[in-house]
């Protein structure tokens, strides 16, 4: 199954590029890379400033989809280009999907598995 933004929480989010666009903790907002690791409550992004662990709770993340994910008509919750305006790759090769950290919770393949709600927005 393809990864679409109303499926995103119920997949293997390793490989995808990720963003903190939202923190309780704001010298995390900003960090960026693609995710290397997923546990119940981090996420790893490795980013050019190395390795970064982030907890999920507390977190707002963006996600950017690629290829077939980006040619899904948009709909709301989904962007063209990243909430911050820069990124490596804008416009319609790519779609941004924003997730709250919580919706995340959990084991990642219980997550996959069970098919958690959907809670992008």
């Amino acid at each position: 199954m393809t990864v679409t933004p109303e499926t995103l929480p119920r997949h293997e989010l390793v490989g995808l590029h990720a963003r903190v666009v939202e923190s309780t903790d704001p010298s995390r907002v900003g960090i960026e890379g693609e995710v290397v690791r997923e546990t119940m409550r981090t996420l790893v992004l490795d980013s050019d400033s190395g390795v970064k662990q982030v907890p999920k709770r507390g977190t707002t993340f963006e996600f950017r989809l690629t290829d077939e994910a980006a040619d899904v008509a948009k709909a709301s919750g989904t962007a063209s280009q990243p909430a911050g305006g820069e990124s490596q790759t804008t416009g319609e090769g790519a779609a941004y999907v924003t997730v709250d950290g919580v919706a995340l919770l959990s084991r990642p393949a219980t997550r996959s598995e069970t098919g958690v709600d959907s809670k992008w927005r």
